[in-house]
């Protein structure tokens, strides 16, 4: 019985082991036919995924200047990331295909996706400043071309359509190395400080420029003429750049014609607010001042106008030559080529065509394009330049907003609550810093919500609310500014919330329920007021304790009719003046970079504020003051 057991074992052993060596067997065939499979195809597949990159760019890419969504964000850093590691993988790997002569081809059309789109150049500014590494890359990449093309030679049967295509990716790579060049930090310091001072200069004394009253009447048309020619002076702005004196004379006749123009519409509605359109075509002037310096800064079409012989005639070449490219490769000989290299050279052909084609219906519908065709062709050519705001306006229409209209909000209270539940005023301003300003205020703004009574005035509390928020989101989530006193405070004021929370654990908070709130708050701090030692421990006076007594002061002052109250709650004019002010003031001290850099992002409403002020001449840096 024994042995038959042993038998019995042995031979379902060798039974398992058979079936375990079938499956291995299989698995390792599916493996190798998969493998096969890839390395038959490896090159055909990457080439035609190097080409679905350039057409995502082209169309996905202009988005994000008006959207902070972070998945299109992530999806465009991805493809900008991917899109030259595989164009040099592909271009690395045609070595191996020697015996197919369309090789020829696809070298140089690799070459043309190393160029990019005209939408984009740069993902951010910091890509601008390593337009010596592309400079680098163009040189090595075009002899790998070279190299592919020279040891692939067998017949001239393909040599006219590989010439054109040369020529025409070596155009594009080089385009895209020269835009980021124009965008760098130092190009645009050095050009706005010698030829676009003497053109200022000539702009100033010219005796009919501010007679042409060109600053915006009715027409959409107007605000991009009116922002063409301030373009120069916004990026001197955004920038930092100083401004000479000499140039005071144009800023000051600047200034005067926006403000005739502001007495005209107030003149116009008859003195009613709700009627007067100044505020919103202000606005909208910012908008297209901001898409133009996002075109300079990340887009080919600041170069377009940078050399205008130059960079006009360039997207007329790269469109020809493909365009001859995709003809000769119709009528050559195919015979001994794979179908579907052939299939796949004409999709790599017609598409960089189309592309070409669509790039220049995009560049064709810019502001910058209007502008320019309106200052040099004048009367003559209104018909041209007619048909390009048309389509400039259907691109673009004018009620459709050219930034994400978004900006972001930080609030204490409402922060540490969720975290909970996830887990006089001269004497109270002097000699704190900006940063330690907007977290006192933010918490007043805040505590005068819970403690006054229902305002007269819902827009004015709703707006210092958010412009509350906002700025703290900048300050202290963003830093935008370097101040460490002010972070320090707002860590204690932090924790100072986090105490008060800690004694209603179990219970729900919520902001919306302001009696509740006050209760809590007002019990808080009179327990932080009165504990002494954890003062001293922390070696930092209480915030909340200082800003409950100054929003109980601002809350009794306006109760109070005989002191000059109105008895409608919190003072909400006089704080949401002191949150605009500070907006005023953090606008012109934001580091030129935070600027720059938001426009790729959706842009920031404190960058419209920042050209709001330098239209009204706000903000201005002359060298020598």
């Amino acid at each position: 019985m024994k042995y038959s057991d042993e038998k019995l074992s042995k031979k379902t052993i060798n039974i398992g082991a058979h079936r375990s060596v079938r499956v291995t067997v299989k698995y390792s065939c599916r493996v190798s036919s998969a493998q096969q499979l890839w390395d038959k195809w490896e090159l055909q597949c990457m080439v035609l995924a190097s080409f679905t990159l350039q057409a995502f760019f082209l169309f996905a890419a202009g988005i994000r200047r008006r959207s902070k969504s972070t998945v299109l964000r992530v999806l465009l850093w991805l493809a900008y990331l991917s899109a030259d590691y595989v164009a040099v993988f592909v271009l690395g790997h045609l070595t191996r295909k020697m015996d197919d002569q369309l090789v020829l081809l696809w070298a140089p059309v690799l070459l043309l996706h190393l160029g990019g789109q005209d939408t984009i150049t740069a993902f951010s500014m910091e890509d601008n400043e390593l337009w010596k590494r592309h400079l680098l890359g163009l040189l090595t990449q075009v002899a790998m071309a070279v190299y592919v093309v020279a040891k692939s030679w067998r017949s001239s049967n393909l040599v006219a359509p590989v010439a054109l295509m040369f020529v025409s990716g070596t155009v594009k790579y080089g385009e895209r190395t020269w835009a980021l060049k124009t965008a760098s930090s130092d190009t645009i310091k050095d050009s706005r400080m010698s030829d676009l001072y003497k053109e200022w200069w000539w702009r100033v004394f010219r005796s009919d420029f501010y007679a042409e009253k060109w600053w915006p009447k009715e027409e959409y048309a107007d605000l991009v003429q009116a922002a063409g020619e301030s373009f120069h002076n916004c990026m001197n702005a955004l920038m930092d750049i100083p401004v000479t004196r000499r140039l005071r004379p144009g800023v000051q006749s600047w200034t005067e014609e926006i403000q005739r123009f502001r007495l005209t519409a107030i003149n116009a509605a008859g003195g009613r607010e709700e009627v007067d359109t100044f505020p919103s075509r202000a606005y909208k002037l910012v908008e297209i001042q901001l898409s133009l310096m996002y075109d300079h800064l990340y887009t080919k079409v600041g170069l377009r106008y940078a050399a205008q012989a130059v960079g006009l005639g360039l997207p007329l070449l790269t469109l020809a030559t493909p365009s001859s490219a995709l003809a000769l490769f119709a009528a050559a000989r195919k015979k001994h080529s794979s179908a579907v290299d052939v299939a796949v050279s004409y999709v790599l052909l017609a598409g960089a065509v189309a592309l070409e084609v669509l790039a220049i219906l995009a560049v064709m519908g810019s502001f910058r394009s209007y502008y320019f065709l309106r200052n040099k062709l004048g009367a003559r050519g209104r018909w041209l330049t007619a048909a390009v705001f048309w389509l400039v306006r259907s691109l673009r229409p004018y009620d459709q907003p050219l930034w994400s209209n978004k900006w972001g909000q930080n609030n204490l209270l409402a922060g540490c609550i969720k975290e909970k539940q996830a887990g006089v005023f001269t004497r109270a301003m002097r000699r704190v810093d900006f940063s330690t300003s907007v977290v006192t205020w933010h918490l007043v703004t805040d505590m005068c919500f819970f403690l006054g009574r229902e305002p007269d005035s819902r827009r004015h509390m709703a707006l210092a609310r958010e412009v509350s928020s906002y700025l703290m989101d900048l300050v202290m989530e963003r830093r935008v500014l370097s101040s460490s006193e002010g972070h320090v405070k707002h860590l204690k004021a932090r924790e100072e919330v986090k105490q008060i929370l800690a004694q209603h654990e179990g219970a729900r908070v919520d902001t919306a329920d302001a009696d509740a709130m006050r209760k809590m708050l007002e019990a808080g701090v009179r327990r932080i007021s009165s504990n002494t030692s954890m003062q001293f421990r922390m070696n930092v006076r209480p915030v909340l304790p200082n800003a409950w007594r100054l929003a109980q002061l601002l809350v009794q002052q306006d109760g109070d009719v005989e002191t000059g109250g109105d008895g409608g709650g919190a003072p909400w004019k006089m704080i949401t003046s002191v949150w605009i002010e500070m907006l005023f003031h953090l606008a012109t001290r934001c580091d030129a970079g935070f600027h720059a850099k938001n426009l790729s992002t959706g842009g920031e409403f404190i960058t419209h504020v920042r050209l709001l002020l330098h239209n009204r001449g706000i903000g201005w840096n002359f060298i020598g003051d």
